[in-house]
């Protein structure tokens, strides 16, 4: 009966634990650098709402295209004259005096009118560039959006290489720190014996209080860069992410000189591309401006039937409604407009000279951004070089010192010397990790080699 008793709450355990899993792994996310790029595509804001601006772009198109087309209206009215119009006639015609007037009243209290008309443009020459612009603005959209994908690309792989280089110098210091609490243990121990003095036990609780707090002062950074990262990729706060790459597979796949050699082509760069949109932009509204001085035609054709009635019968079939049908062609043609149109060209004008000019600048900006970089990447390389093997010395002085140390060769305070200079080497090596990976990160975004 126990054993009963024991294996279903064996079972129910079991199944509880099962739930807290999936439960955790629902609300837990991992990815890798390019796992969270991929993602931040899909569900970052800015990416979504440029999405959504290619959608308005698109209808707009569509809506500027459909002006263009046949108008059908249909209409219905009805109006109950309370008091009917009253208009004077001559006397003279009903054989009353010469000058006099008599007041006759037209028409009947109860009138009502339906009908349909239909319009049809023929020519206006703002329709025509309305539907060339409506075009390359969807174009230009949808270029936008890709603009946003490589920023937001851009800012995920520096926010994740950020969290990765902290995450790293975190663990060398927690070793450290727990290398120092052993050490300041064993001090304190040879202190009690009377081998050390207690400036060496005072120095290195110095150095581990110290530490403590640069950890403490780090995972703070670290929580704050995850709420940056979420924020980028579009989840809530509550959730649990982390990322599952370090920075030695990350700089182990990184081909400097791959890159170095990478030709450049500023046309091929959405940003580029993006400013000779606008330019066309501009060059369209001049056109619009210009065609202000041409005719517009249209068609139009419309039938109607009232009636006029003493009472409210419109719906006998049996009375009688009468027609009215026009079909004509519409043709307006501005002549003067008091300068107007002529103050717009001219502004128009300025306004595509200055696209002209911003895409000059930004093509020389372009290609000074790239030669930039590539000197970048080439100086972060040659740092993380030297930086790797500035670590490696300091640490090895930094286990002969502390060998000398405990063997009483050597004093606290040049340990401690030999100790700080290990973290300074530390930390110069994470910031040359970081260097070389936003020195590519950002040659990365001007080739769009995400």
């Amino acid at each position: 009966m126990f054993r009963r008793i024991n294996n279903i709450t064996t079972v129910f355990i079991m199944f509880v634990v099962l739930l807290l899993k999936t439960g955790w792994s629902q609300d837990s996310l991992s990815f890798t650098v390019k796992e969270a790029q991929k993602y931040a595509l899909e569900n970052n804001y800015d990416v979504r709402n440029a999405r959504l601006n290619i959608d308005v772009a698109d209808k707009q198109r569509w809506e500027v295209t459909a002006s263009g087309f046949p108008q059908v209206t249909i209409s219905a009215q009805y109006q109950n004259l309370i008091d009917i119009p009253t208009q004077l006639i001559p006397g003279e015609f009903f054989g009353e005096p010469a000058g006099s007037t008599i007041p006759v009243k037209f028409g009947k209290p109860h009138n009502a009118t339906y009908g349909i008309s239909v319009s049809q443009l023929i020519f206006s020459g703002s329709y025509f560039v309305g539907l060339q612009a409506s075009s390359i603005y969807l174009q230009f959209s949808e270029q936008n959006h890709r603009v946003t994908e490589l920023q937001v690309q851009e800012s995920v792989a520096q926010t994740c290489y950020l969290i990765l280089v902290a995450e790293e110098n975190r663990a060398i210091l927690n070793t450290s720190l727990e290398n120092l609490r052993k050490t300041h243990a064993e001090v304190s121990a040879m202190n009690q014996e009377g081998f050390t003095e207690d400036t060496d036990v005072k120095q290195l609780a110095i150095a581990v209080s110290s530490m403590e707090n640069n950890i403490s002062s780090l995972d703070l950074q670290i929580d704050n860069a995850y709420k940056l990262l979420k924020m980028q990729l579009g989840i809530d706060f509550d959730k649990k992410v982390k990322l599952k790459e370090n920075l030695s597979e990350l700089i182990g796949r990184t081909d400097v000189n791959d890159l170095l050699q990478h030709p450049f082509e500023k046309e091929e760069n959405t940003s580029y591309k993006l400013l000779l949109t606008n330019q066309r932009l501009a060059d369209l509204t001049l056109k619009n401006e210009m065609t202000g001085f041409l005719p517009t035609i249209s068609a139009f054709g419309r039938m109607e039937r009232n009636a006029q009635r003493d009472e409210f019968n419109f719906f006998n079939s049996d009375l009688d409604w009468f027609p009215t049908t026009v079909v004509g062609l519409q043709f307006s043609w501005p002549i003067f407009s008091g300068g107007q149109k002529i103050f717009k060209i001219q502004k128009a004008k300025i306004e595509l000279k200055q696209a002209e000019l911003q895409l000059k600048q930004a093509g020389q900006g372009l290609q000074l951004q790239y030669d930039k970089a590539q000197a970048d990447l080439s100086t972060a390389y040659k740092k993380f070089k030297n930086s790797t093997k500035s670590r490696q010395l300091s640490e090895e002085i930094y286990e002969t010192n502390l060998f000398k140390f405990k063997e009483g060769m050597l004093s606290s305070l040049d340990l401690i010397q030999s100790y700080n200079q290990y973290l300074q080497s530390q930390s110069e090596y994470m910031a040359s990790e970081s260097e070389l990976l936003s020195a590519q990160n950002t040659l990365d975004k001007l080739l769009e080699n995400y």
